[in-house]
């Protein structure tokens, strides 16, 4: 049997000017212009042409010289300015060395847009009035286009604003996988298959970096939930790491040359994973060549020694009182000294250092100056929002919308009006503006159509509303503050977290919490705080006593009024004592809310019923994960009552993660638009209004619960250690394994038009295991669209067990009505293969293979075998 060698490349003439000819190669944006989504500006269709023969030349030297320039500024480096470089001198950036021309290298946050400037020294705002970047639709909204010119798209405008705003890396994009549908950051990052996150992070990557940026992919590795996200010990089997988990960030290093990787906060089989010399020494830097810089993210558990040895090339934002106290400052310069940690491996990480400075044009005069806040940057984030868009469900045509049939509309859900790009953590954005679902109606729909917008009362009882909420969690979300106490007398803290609003679930166990956060009422008069639950319950407004440890009988309500001013501050801290649970809800003077009778009346009588519902950023966020799969504020309530009242309701999903939908049966109309940047609303506009066609497909499998997805079903999510019991079964092959119908699989998205594929044809190449695969794709409807043709290869017979169908390839074709197009895939022995723990190397077995062609997973049209032969 054939095994496939991953060998180690070495600095050798040869390799660096086969490097040097690739990167020049990789700095264009060429692509098929002619396969370009028809939405695609003529600024845009200019930008992703090959760059110029003197840009090409210009960089081309730039490279050549970078080696020469290390080898003559690295001697005349002292031993402490060289460990000046390889930590922090600021929140974002390290120091520069004026003498030698080595200037401040500044980062920023941003996988969807350059975040606001923070102070050099605190998290505080800088205070600029000049900071705002486009909002872009997250790296989620990308997966669901399916489509490396989305990629191109996105990593091209982060570059030239990053590039404007004098960054040097860009802090993304991010690539770990969605194994777990709570996993606060699923958002940031590009689905659950390994496949399709390599496919894309490379023209991602290539973009950015042809701005005269560095990318920064995150984070390294095993980064799966936020749930102690700082100390979880992550330890999947080696077959599992390398056909999952690794392979978005080895073709990010080997295919794009990407300048840096940011390490993950969790533990990998013990030690963090910016130390682990599994990770870094032998696989990144090892076996895959990596000659940028490895950075740590923000407060990471590392050590000396073993960060200094085991290949950390810098450490960023570790809480000590100063930059001198870093892991990576005076105890490693103390170690050198001390002949415990050799000089040559602080050369090696200056060398790095170095090496992607002067890649990016760091010394150049000729360097880029980037651009930003462009109207054609708003246009492509528009077209990423479109393409991203999945029509999940479309009975009866109820979609698009017809605008002549149209007099009133009524528009509800929490995500309505909602803007949502300030919040989320690292990831946050300050852009001049952002469109909601609402705006984009009205400006689409102009005053010939009433839009009538109304917030659902639920007839269960509802915590108090963010809307008058002042108090933030540290990601921009508008958060309640959670201590947890050992007793009743509240004196010693156990723990504290945040929660999006103020309900609390003890779960049978005897609890002692207190929950806090400022809230401002809209109106003055009377307020009349309501408790719900079953425990022992107390309340203090600006520290005084309201309600004094009264009992909440099961079932019952808690009530009493207060005068409180609009506008006013109010600090609203609730104690529980108790093993159920307890909400604090309100009545005000005028309520946000419209009661069930007025929204279902209204629903009865509207030409259309739109229902933006989903998650937010008080449940998409880093530092946390969601609770549990439900839609929070009992929008599940809502949805099915206004199916029942108007059954072409039409149910669209705004939110990063998978969510249950216990009404999807019942819905004629499902949407699912991510967070749509910007844009957004625009985007959600064209859809619904049939000005664009939409075409995206699931990068993550929607389950119908969560006990169906594999970390919960086999007891593998907590805060202490990782297991990957699945193996290499995530996601849909989880569900395909198990037998599981998920409520809508990986890869499914409809259109408006109709599609059919035929002709399947599997040629085998000269190359040993290389395949070519054609199939025609025909748009058989009078409506123009786009298919997503997707390639799941099967071995019919391994040695190990392997996932049914493995996604090994994808093309997204624009179709005119009744127009045929051929699709091509290639296949590489590196596909029919699967990680052999005994010889630690790829390795294809002899045997049939199958070749499944489809619209997603679970919809094949074209089936057929070839036998592969050593």
């Amino acid at each position: 049997m054939r095994s496939i060698k991953s060998k180690p490349q070495r600095a050798s003439k040869s390799l660096l000017s086969i490097k040097i000819a690739a990167l020049v190669c990789c700095s264009s944006l060429s692509v098929n212009v002619n396969a370009l989504h028809p939405q695609l500006t003529p600024e845009t269709l200019h930008a992703l042409h090959s760059l110029s023969d003197q840009e090409k030349l210009r960089i081309g030297e730039r490279i050549i010289n970078v080696e020469t320039e290390i080898a003559r500024l690295l001697p005349q480096l002292t031993l402490e300015e060289k460990v000046s470089l390889v930590h922090a001198a600021g929140k974002f950036h390290i120091p520069a060395i004026e003498r030698l021309g080595i200037h401040e290298m500044w980062m920023s946050d941003g996988p969807h847009g350059v975040r606001y400037e923070i102070d050099r020294n605190s998290w505080a705002p800088a205070g600029w009035t000049n900071d705002y970047s486009t909002y872009l639709p997250p790296l989620t909204a990308v997966a669901a286009s399916w489509d490396p010119n989305m990629a191109t798209l996105h990593g091209n405008i982060l570059g030239a604003e990053a590039r404007h705003r004098n960054k040097d890396l860009i802090l993304g994009p991010g690539v770990n996988l969605a194994r777990l549908p709570l996993y606060g950051r699923n958002f940031e990052y590009m689905g659950e298959d390994p496949y399709l996150a390599a496919s894309l992070v490379v023209p991602t990557v290539k973009a950015i970096q042809a701005n005269d940026v560095g990318a920064t992919v995150k984070h390294y590795a095993l980064n799966t939930q936020e749930l102690n996200r700082t100390g979880v010990n992550a330890k999947p089997d080696e077959r599992t790491l390398r056909e999952v988990y690794l392979p978005a960030f080895e073709a990010a290093v080997k295919q794009a040359n990407v300048h840096a990787i940011m390490g993950a906060y969790n533990e990998f089989r013990g030690t963090n994973a910016n130390q682990s010399e599994h990770l870094i020494k032998t696989i990144l830097k090892g076996e895959w060549g990596f000659q940028g810089v490895l950075l740590t993210d923000w407060n990471v558990d590392i050590n000396t020694y073993d960060a200094a040895m085991n290949g950390l090339d810098i450490e960023m934002g570790t809480d000590v009182a100063s930059y001198d106290e870093y892991y990576m400052a005076k105890p490693l310069l103390e170690m050198i000294k001390a002949g415990k940690v050799p000089e040559s491996v602080l050369d090696d990480k200056v060398s790095r250092i170095l090496r992607v400075q002067l890649s990016i044009g760091m010394m150049d005069k000729q360097r880029l100056s980037g651009e930003r806040n462009t109207q054609a940057h708003r246009d492509d984030a528009k077209t990423i929002a479109t393409n991203g868009v999945v029509l999940l469900k479309n009975e009866h045509n109820v979609l698009p919308l017809k605008a002549e049939k149209l007099q009133n509309i009524l528009v509800l859900g929490p995500n309505a009006n909602k803007r949502h790009g300030f919040g989320g953590g690292s990831s946050e954005v300050k852009s001049l503006y952002e469109v909601t679902p609402l705006e984009g109606l009205q400006a689409k729909l102009g005053d010939e159509v009433n839009i009538q917008l109304m917030r659902a009362a639920s007839s269960k009882f509802m915590p108090i509303s963010n809307d008058y909420l002042t108090t933030r969690h540290w990601t921009g979300t508008p958060s309640w503050q959670i201590k947890y106490f050992d007793s009743n007398s509240f004196d010693t803290l156990v723990s504290e977290s945040w929660i999006a609003d103020p309900s609390f679930n003890a779960k049978g166990q005897q609890q002692f919490v207190e929950i806090t956060a400022n809230i401002k009422p809209m109106d003055s008069g009377e307020h009349l705080f309501k408790l719900n639950g079953h425990g022992k319950v107390s309340i203090t407004i600006n520290e005084q006593p309201f309600i004094s440890n009264q009992t909440i009988e099961q079932n019952n309500h808690l009530t009493k009024t207060i005068e409180l001013k609009a506008g006013q501050e109010y600090a609203v801290a609730l104690r529980y004592h108790g093993n159920e649970q307890v909400v604090l809800g309100w009545d005000t003077p005028n309520s946000l809310f419209n009661s069930e009778q007025e929204y279902l009346a209204a629903a009865k009588k509207a030409d259309a019923v739109i229902y933006f519902g989903g998650l937010s950023h008080a449940d998409d966020r880093e530092s946390i994960d969601r609770p549990d799969m439900k839609l929070p504020g009992q929008q599940d309530e809502v949805i099915q009552k206004l199916i029942a009242a108007n059954p072409n309701t039409i149910v669209m999903m705004i939110g990063g993660s998978a969510v249950e939908m216990p009404w999807a049966s019942q819905a004629k109309a499902i949407l699912w638009g991510w967070y749509g940047g910007m844009e957004a609303g625009n985007a959600y506009a064209d859809i619904i209004m049939g000005n664009a066609n939409p075409s995206g497909k699931m990068p993550i499998t929607l389950p119908k619960k969560l006990n169906d997805t594999a970390p919960i079903a086999l007891n593998d999510y907590n805060e202490k250690e990782s297991l990957y019991t699945e193996g290499v079964f995530i996601g849909y092959r989880w569900f395909e394994k198990q037998k599981i119908d998920p409520e809508f699989p990986f890869g499914h998205g409809l259109s408006y038009s109709q599609f059919a594929y035929s002709d399947l044809k599997i040629e085998p190449n000269e190359q040993a295991g290389s395949y070519t695969v054609t199939a025609n794709i025909t748009n058989t409807s009078k409506i123009a669209g786009a298919e997503v043709a997707q390639l799941y290869l099967g071995d019919v017979k391994a040695s190990v067990p392997r996932p049914a169908k493995e996604l090994k390839g994808f093309q997204k074709v624009f179709l005119a009505a009744g127009e045929t197009q051929t699709v091509q895939f290639d296949l590489t022995q590196r596909d029919l293969s699967f990680w052999d723990i005994k010889t630690n190397n790829w390795k294809a077995e002899q045997g049939d293979f199958e070749v499944m062609i489809g619209a997603s997973v679970a919809d094949i049209k074209l089936k057929q075998r070839f036998s592969y032969s050593l």
